[in-house]
Order: C-alpha cells, then structure tokens, then sequence
C-alpha cells in the first residue's frame, strides 16, 4: 500500500507545518532545566544570613532559574524585581542554569557578605545596598 501525502492549498501545508513546530517548542520548554545545586544551597545560606527571602516571580516551585529569572527581557534594575537574580540557562544543553545576576537593594542588611557568594562561581552582576547611599558593584 503506497501512501502519499497531498496538500491542495499551500495554506493547509503552512497550517500543519506551523503546528509541528509549535509542538516541538513545547515539549522542548517541558524539559526546564535545573539550577546548579551548589548555587541554590550558597543562595539559600546567604539569603538566611542576611535574613530576606526570595520572591515568587523568580522562584517558582523551589527553583530559584524560574519566571522572570530566566526571561531576557527582565530588567535586574527593576525594582520591582527585589531581592533578584538572573540565570543562564544555557549550559549542558540547556539543563542547567548558573546564576549570573544577584541584587538585594534597600533590604536593611546589616551584615558581612558571606563565604557563601564565592559558590556562585558565575556571577557577573552584584548589587548590595543596604540603605540607599550604599552600593557595591563586583566583579
């Protein structure tokens, strides 16, 4: 039995083409991938320390890589967006994220900065700020 596949309207072709990529785009995103254990427990140690929580736009579901973390259009100088982080999601073929942007602005710490911060070995984008005066860039 021979079978043969025949479009009558280029439309009909787009139609079906654009809904096996859609498909593909979907199970791909099911796959989320996981941030760096060691990052999440430095993370969480630091937080704890300088007594802040996370939000829930960012951390959703115990991972940290989650929601607007992980969008590229989110603004880490939102200040909406505090305590933040931002992660690339890229590495291992895309299962697993490393944090790369950390901010915690106007949150009344008044601590050290913890051993725990040199765990987020990838980390480019640090702002600390205590009171509005303080500010401190590393990296």
């Amino acid at each position: 039995m021979k079978v043969s596949l025949m479009f009558q309207s280029p439309v009909v072709f787009a139609i079906i083409c654009s809904c096996i990529y859609l498909l593909f785009l979907v199970s791909k995103s099911n796959g989320q991938a996981t941030t760096d254990p060691i990052e999440v427990k430095a993370l969480n140690s630091i937080f704890q320390q300088w007594g802040i929580s996370d939000v829930s736009s960012w951390n959703i579901s115990g991972e940290p890589c989650s929601g607007v973390a992980i969008l590229n259009s989110t603004n880490i100088d939102d200040t909406d967006f505090n305590p933040g982080i931002k992660c690339n999601c890229s590495y291992n073929n895309g299962s697993t994220c490393h944090i790369t942007h950390l901010k915690v602005y106007e949150k009344d710490v008044n601590s050290v900065i913890p051993e725990e911060l040199a765990n987020l070995t990838y980390l480019t984008y640090l702002y600390v700020s205590s009171l509005s005066y303080y500010l401190l860039r590393c990296f």
